[in-house]
């Protein structure tokens, strides 16, 4: 039976731990994960060098989610580019060392977007209960 994956919400003391873990680091400490480059083609369509671009923007950081792996979790960071366009960078921050996996643009308004993402998981965790 597959399990649906679902993007968990960060609470603001994890967001601002994890956002504060990236800002430690440069892009170039992280290791890159085979997924980006499956059978030699970036996956998503961005360059390695838009991505070094645009990840010290931490500013423009607007949603951090996390699903679970098999070590830790997969760590979402959305960074808002335009009205409809951002970026989202994905890593497994408790590898050691940690690894940058992929990234994807995404054209459609994020506040909507996020509020539904956190809506389906509340509904998720009441539903547990």
């Amino acid at each position: 039976m597959k399990t649906e994956e679902i993007d968990i919400p960060l609470t603001e003391e994890e967001r601002a731990e994890k956002i504060n873990f990236l800002k430690k680091k440069s892009f170039s400490d992280f290791v890159i994960h085979p997924y980006y480059n499956r059978n030699s083609y970036i996956k998503h369509g961005v360059e390695l060098s838009e991505i070094k671009n645009i990840y010290s923007q931490f500013e423009k950081i607007i949603g951090v989610f996390k699903r679970p792996a098999i070590k830790g979790y997969k760590y979402s960071f959305i960074y808002k580019l335009e009205e409809t366009k951002s970026l989202v960078l994905c890593f497994y921050l408790d590898e050691n060392p940690p690894k940058f996996f992929n990234a994807y643009f995404d054209y459609t308004k994020q506040e909507r977007k996020l509020k539904k993402k956190v809506e389906k998981w509340l509904r998720r965790e009441s539903n547990k209960k």
